[in-house]
């Protein structure tokens, strides 16, 4: 088709072709199915002729030159080419299916028209035409490839070398070869855009001479493929026939080498019927598939490898003493009487029972970080004469993990409850599974639900591992969890666990764990020796109280291991001989200003602000609880990031304080016309819980009589709408904190006294604790007893002279 028979019209519709490249002179098939590309074709066949421009898709990685910026240039080429529809077809789902002719090349000039179709200014763009020396030269190097390619490329029609011969044009020829060769959409563009036809032909005997290297490594690799398939085929004939003469000769398989040793292992592994029956099978599998190396046997051998390495038999002694476990229990941890003091009757109770199966429930040690959780369970396991395992199962969300994946599966393997039994080599280990309150479930599975199993005494006596698909019993194991909080343990796992808490230490006894523990072991670590180091007490006490912050003493470690670590440097460096000895004074030379916030309290009693107490992850700790009332409509504003139930202790804290206006000696308008602000700081963290409900209740009765709280009381409980305090948790943890804070006097639910015999010594001596049933009793003390109202007041406060009975308790001072 001479290109001078039709014009090129001066605008045209356009399709976008994001996979491929029309080429002018070729036949092509194309189909689409968006609206645009719809538009345009409609309007090409209401066209005489009916042209059409088609134009690739620039890939996403490929940015446009700058030079070519157009509206459409970031995601369209402008070299196209116009073709003339010969043939129409409506397909399913709403698409079209056209056929075309290429024509010409054009250029796009410019983007008429986005909605609803592409509408482009085009103009022609000729494609130079001579056929040289040189042209004729690369024409028959092409055909030569041609030739050979048609031998060896099967995606290539039978008819394509006839067609190539055929043609003489040196573009026609280009565009017909590249249309059916394996090319990116940029580089079939590249070709459209060549205009020599010397740098054309150039191109493509380029890319034919690198598919033809393709095509020829490819049948190597396929050669040495049918080879090596050939060679298993025969290995395997011959394997069959060596097991079909050793069965003549009477020596059957079972004298293989592995099969042998696989038996003996099962003999001496004492397996239950049940189980030997099934690996048994799994070895006469074995069998049938020979010695070789197929996957299967593979899988069957890693499979045996791990069932026989389990301690089906094997059991740790049994150890009863009860003074060794006291002295284990005390060399390696200081305190914690109480807990020391259940573990040994967890022992004594092992003692009487039968083969020193457990039968109570799992002790979780419950504690913030640092406190010596995960170093109390090696010692329980070194007290018993037993193998420890520790699984971390923080952040676990596959059920797999704990009981493992099918065989069916690549990759398969046991869950970390049978890895962990094949570490322990018996079956009676003490088997800790630490950080259990961070277990979640997702769309793989819960895994807490899994531990149910692991865990219950009625039902971990037959245990199946996914993997191992056989029975397995973990009832002589001495399960122990550790959790930081026990609020987001499921409650079906709770119910099997027995909470043993470990409390934040004081500041004495932190002192006393650095001495004997801390400090030897870190001076063992570096080989420092005794003579040349010395830590003064003053130092140490200081270090505890202004360089650390924590309930536990894994930062008071880290910050000892530092001054030691830059000792053992100076001494290395200076070769100095004489002992360095780290006063208070100069902790910042070997730590910096490495300061931690020592506990905020108040400098001053203010009407309407009293400090309450509060338990956190990391220990006991002081919040103060601030109010003020703006005189206007009636309002309750809360704020300090609180969570709901600590907005409904405020809410309840308000009526009661209502209830009481007469009392307090209150006009009956005030809280009508006075709004109450209730704030608690540090509003990036966030705060919830019920404990603060007495404190909140306080802090309005305060504001409201104009009576300061003293800056040395603190106060928890929470507040029923009747006024009576009840309980709450964490009272060692807040004591401590209280203390730390420099408060003397601390009031607390009546209902919690019995939590002050966990409170160690020294804080007793330093705080004086009330226990208040009613919140009227607080009233009384601390606004209805004062003589005369704060100077200034205008909130309608008259004297009360009634008294009302106070329950004190004190502890010590």
């Amino acid at each position: 088709m001479a290109e001078d028979m039709l014009p090129t019209p001066e605008e045209c519709p356009v399709v976008v072709l994001p996979e491929t490249v029309v080429f002018p002179h070729i036949l092509s098939s194309l189909a689409f199915h968006d609206a645009k590309s719809l538009a345009a074709i409609d309007e090409a066949m209401n066209r005489e002729p009916k042209m059409l421009v088609c134009v690739a898709q620039r890939p996403e990685s490929q940015e446009a030159p700058e030079q070519d910026a157009k509206p459409f240039s970031d995601r369209l080429y402008r070299t196209g080419t116009m073709v003339l529809i010969h043939k129409l077809l409506r397909i399913p789902a709403g698409g079209v299916a056209i056929m075309v002719q290429g024509y010409r090349r054009i250029r796009i000039l410019d983007l008429l028209q986005e909605e609803p179709l592409y509408r482009a200014r085009i103009e022609p763009f000729p494609e130079p035409s001579s056929k040289d020396g040189e042209v004729e030269a690369l024409m028959r190097t092409i055909l030569g490839q041609v030739k050979k390619l048609a031998t060896m490329a099967p995606y290539l029609p039978d008819e394509f070398e006839t067609m190539v011969l055929n043609i003489d044009n040196p573009h026609h020829l280009a565009y017909l070869v590249v249309t059916f060769l394996k090319m990116p959409v940029e580089e079939r563009q590249r070709f459209l855009e060549i205009d020599s036809p010397e740098e054309k032909l150039m191109a493509l005997a380029s890319s034919l001479e690198r598919e033809l290297g393709y095509l020829e490594l490819g049948g190597k690799i396929k050669s040495k493929i049918q080879d090596e398939v050939q060679k298993s085929q025969r290995d395997f004939f011959l394997r069959e026939q060596v097991k079909a003469i050793q069965k003549e000769l009477g020596d059957g398989a079972e004298g293989e080498e592995e099969i042998v040793r696989y038996r003996e292992r099962i003999h001496e592994s004492g397996l239950p019927d049940d189980v030997r029956k099934e690996v048994e099978r799994e070895v006469d599998r074995l069998v049938r598939l020979g010695s070789g190396q197929s996957q299967e046997a593979g899988v069957i051998r890693t499979y045996l490898d791990t069932v026989l390495d389990l301690p089906w038999t094997r059991m740790s002694p049994l150890s009863f003493d009860l003074e060794k476990a006291r002295e284990v229990l005390d060399e390696d941890h200081y305190g914690l009487e109480k807990i020391k003091e259940r573990i040994l009757d967890e022992l004594a109770v092992l003692s009487r029972v039968r083969d020193g199966v457990y039968q109570g429930p799992v002790l979780c040690l419950i504690g913030p970080p640092g406190v010596g959780k995960t170093t109390l369970g090696q010692s329980i396991a070194r007290a018993m004469g037993r193998e420890f395992v520790r699984v971390s199962l923080g952040g676990v969300r596959d059920e797999a993990e704990i009981r493992g994946h099918r065989r069916t599966y690549v990759g398969a393997m046991p869950g970390r409850i049978i890895q962990g039994m094949r570490k322990a080599g018996t079956k009676n280990p003490v088997f800790m599974l630490d950080e259990i309150d961070k277990v979640g479930g997702d769309y793989r599975g819960d895994p807490a639900s899994a531990l149910l199993e692991v865990l219950d005494r009625a039902q971990n006596k037959d245990f199946r591992d996914h993997y191992l698909d056989l029975p397995f019993d973990l009832s002589k194991v001495f399960f122990i969890t550790t959790a930081n909080v026990f609020q987001t343990i499921p409650p079906p796992l709770l119910d099997r666990m027995d909470l043993i808490r470990l409390a934040g230490y004081t500041w004495e006894e932190k002192r006393h764990i650095a001495r004997s523990y801390l400090i030897p072991r870190t001076m063992r670590e570096i080989r420092l020796e005794e003579g040349e180091f010395d830590l003064t007490d003053d130092a140490l006490v200081r270090l505890i109280r202004s360089f650390t912050r924590e309930a536990g003493v894994r930062s008071l470690e880290r910050k000892i291991s530092t001054i030691l670590r830059k000792v053992l440097r100076a001494r290395t460096e200076q070769k100095r001989k004489r002992r360095i000895v780290v006063t208070a004074e100069s902790l910042e030379k070997y730590l910096g200003n490495e300061y931690v916030e020592p506990p905020k309290r108040l400098t001053e009693a203010a009407p309407g602000v009293v400090t309450g107490l509060a338990w956190t992850p990391n220990g006991g700790d002081v919040l103060f609880i601030e109010s003020v009332s703006i005189p206007g409509q009636k309002g309750f504003i809360l704020t300090g990031q609180l969570g709901d139930v600590m907005k409904e202790s405020a809410r309840a804290s308000l009526s009661f304080v209502q209830s009481r206006s007469e009392k307090l000696g209150l006009s009956k308008e005030y809280f009508s016309k006075h709004e109450i602000h209730i704030h608690v700081p540090s509003g990036a963290i966030p705060k919830d819980g019920p404990s603060a409900g007495i404190t909140m209740a306080s802090a309005i009765a305060s504001l409201v009589t104009g009576i300061p709280v003293p800056a040395t009381i603190a106060m928890t409980g929470e507040i029923a709408l009747s006024g009576r305090v009840l309980p709450v948790g964490g009272i060692k943890e807040k004591l401590i904190g209280a203390r730390e804070a420099g408060i003397q006097e601390v009031f607390i639910p009546v209902d919690n006294q019995k939590d002050l015999e966990e409170i160690p010594e020294e804080v007793r001596k330093d705080l004086t604790v009330h226990v208040v049933h009613h919140m009227d009793e607080l009233l009384d003390r601390l606004f209805l007893r004062q003589e005369k109202p704060r100077k200034g007041g205008s909130n309608g406060f008259r004297p009360n002279a009634k008294k009302a009975g106070q329950k004190t308790a004190r502890t010590g001072g």
